[in-house]
Order: structure tokens, then sequence, then C-alpha cells
């Protein structure tokens, strides 16, 4: 799998570590100020929409999404 594009999300609320893997994240940090910040790789849209469906579907909110890098 070649990563098409990496993103930087940050959602409200700490999220446990083991949404790491269930995620798709290569780095999970859960912040003082009550957030949680991810970076995903993803291959298409269709992944980077099922990552934050699956955050939303956690309840999460999200608070910020941003491309680090696109290949």
């Amino acid at each position: 799998m070649t990563a098409r594009a990496t993103y930087a999300i940050r959602v409200a609320g700490h999220l446990e570590d083991h949404w790491a893997d269930r995620l798709g994240c290569a780095d999970l940090r859960r912040e003082e100020r009550g957030t949680t910040s991810l970076v995903v790789a993803v291959t298409d849209d269709a992944q980077l929409q099922g990552v934050l469906g699956s955050l939303s579907d956690l309840g999460a909110s999200l608070l910020e999404l941003r491309v680090v890098e696109r290949r």
C-alpha cells in the first residue's frame, strides 16, 4: 500500500491508544488541552472518509484536518 496523502487530524477529547490501530494511525497523541492529535496516511479519499466516519461514530468532534504530505 502506497500512501497518497498524509493527514493531521485533531479531535476534541482523549482517545485511547487502541484506536490508533483501528484507525490506521501512524501517530496518536493525547494533548494537555483535552484534545487528541492523529497522523493518518491514506491511499485514497474513501479511506480518509472511513477514518473520519469512524471518528464520528466514536462521537469525537473534528477540530482540525490538514494535509501534512501529498504524494
